[in-house]
């Protein structure tokens, strides 16, 4: 499935950290040359540790042998029960905006030839 992306977003729990299953998409995302955006979910609970996890991610990243280019990836922190999501911990965010303008600026659009008939990935 990850063929037909051209981008990832990879959620991180901000008090479990990297889990094993993120580690495993991770893993496929930096093989593709797929562009990663971070994003530290639920930053608002009690047990949240954010700069630990955020350290976690680094060292995923590092573990992987992922290169210099992977690893200046985009990190936004969210509360998403809320439908906030911020560009710094400390920002007054209300809504979603920084994710989706984060993802039009760093995540590559899909390629497609305007001028071709209608074209469109399927997969099994």
């Amino acid at each position: 499935a990850l063929m037909m992306v051209d981008g990832v977003i990879l959620l991180v729990d901000a008090s479990e950290g990297p889990l094993p299953q993120t580690r495993f998409v991770l893993k496929k995302a930096l093989e593709g040359q797929k562009k990663v955006l971070v994003v530290v979910n639920k930053i608002d609970r009690q047990d949240a540790r954010v700069a630990e996890v955020l350290d976690e991610i680094y060292d995923l990243f590092i573990d992987l042998d992922a290169n210099e280019e992977q690893l200046e990836f985009p990190v936004l922190y969210a509360i998403g029960k809320d439908g906030i999501a911020k560009y710094e911990l400390e920002d007054q965010s209300a809504d979603l905006h920084p994710l989706f303008d984060t993802i039009i600026k760093e995540l590559p659009a899909p390629k497609h030839t305007p001028e071709e008939p209608f074209q469109m990935l399927v997969a099994d």
